[in-house]
């Protein structure tokens, strides 16, 4: 009975797998491009704040140096 009704309806059920794994693999796309963008946003805004950090370092280092 089942092996009938698969037989019977395999190309749509076929169809909207097909589809549905799109959907999904579409979905995962967006999801790792979007974490992507924010990943490097946050790796730009620490690689600058660490720059900051080692500046004003070297300058306390020199200041104190000096004296």
């Amino acid at each position: 009975m089942v092996l009938s009704l698969i037989r019977k309806y395999w190309k749509p059920l076929a169809e909207i797998l097909l589809v549905a794994f799109l959907l999904c693999a579409a979905s995962y796309w967006c999801y790792l491009r979007g974490y992507q963008r924010a990943d490097t946003s946050w790796k730009l805004q620490w690689a600058q704040r660490d720059l900051t950090d080692a500046t004003i370092t070297l300058q306390r280092e020199v200041t104190e140096r000096a004296k």
